[in-house]
């Protein structure tokens, strides 16, 4: 295996690249994962390519070791010194595990879509991880996002998501009011202002759900789209929930009652 031994070294700068830049993501097509999870992941459902996996030297973890063992001969593996390390490191805790690659997929909208997620502008990026995750436990086969929405292969969004990424059908840059004209099914709107309680809504059959971004919420010309709008009962004067929370107990409804 080889051993990096100096910061200067040419893959590590393309990997801090990578982390700081989501033009840099967007222009290569490449995405960092950090952490032992989301490499199994990465290995596992093979959405990403061209995958090189970096490990700070000396190895200690077992878990690291099975997985460095079980790779496929193909995915190179490379030693990095422990002071080089912590440069493509991501969190404040490493787990002494990072690989980089190139996303393998393309998503279009076909009729047979039966539970898709529409998120416009949410700029958190814990936020948009939290939300695919629950996306991908409640059966969601496809999520578009809106421009201004946060960089769904960001590092920080894909901790947050545990992998749901590639788990589901993810398209960027969505214009999310053709999205509603162009889906076969019902659209529901979310509003925490107006709306009819969730359980007066008809989640049956092929459901497009739309969510609005942190604070601003869902626009005005969306939810004059929406063919109805959901809205949570709250109790104890609370006036809404964090958009993560909400997301998954609109998915748990139509997993519940769809």
């Amino acid at each position: 295996m080889e051993l990096i031994r100096s910061a200067h070294n040419k893959t590590i700068l393309r990997i801090q690249k990578l982390i700081k830049s989501r033009s840099a993501r967007r222009e290569s097509g490449q995405i960092v994962l950090d952490g032992i999870h989301l490499v199994q992941e990465c290995l596992q459902h093979g959405w990403v390519q061209d995958v090189q996996i970096l490990v700070e030297d000396p190895v200690t973890n077992e878990e690291i070791t099975a997985l460095i063992q079980d790779a496929p001969q193909s995915v190179p593996i490379t030693l990095v010194e422990s002071h080089v390390f912590n440069k493509i490191n991501t969190t404040k805790t490493t787990q002494g595990i990072v690989a980089v690659g190139r996303i393998n997929h393309k998503v279009q909208l076909t009729k047979k879509s039966k539970f898709a997620l529409a998120l416009e502008g949410i700029q958190d990026p814990g936020n948009l991880g939290s939300i695919l995750r629950s996306a991908a436990a409640f059966s969601v086969d496809t999520v578009f996002l809106s421009s201004g929405t946060a960089d769904a292969f960001s590092p920080k969004c894909l901790r947050g998501g545990m992998g749901a990424q590639f788990r589901l059908s993810i398209r960027e840059d969505s214009d999310l009011a053709s999205v509603v004209d162009e889906f076969p099914g019902r659209t529901i709107g979310t509003s925490s202002l107006e709306g009819q309680n969730i359980d007066a809504i008809n989640f049956k059959g092929s459901v497009l759900l739309l969510v609005g971004g942190e604070g601003s919420g869902l626009s005005d010309n969306l939810l004059k789209k929406a063919d109805s709008i959901a809205s949570i009962p709250l109790d104890n004067q609370v006036e809404s929930l964090n958009v993560g929370s909400a997301v998954a107990i609109l998915c748990f409804c139509k997993s519940l009652f769809g």
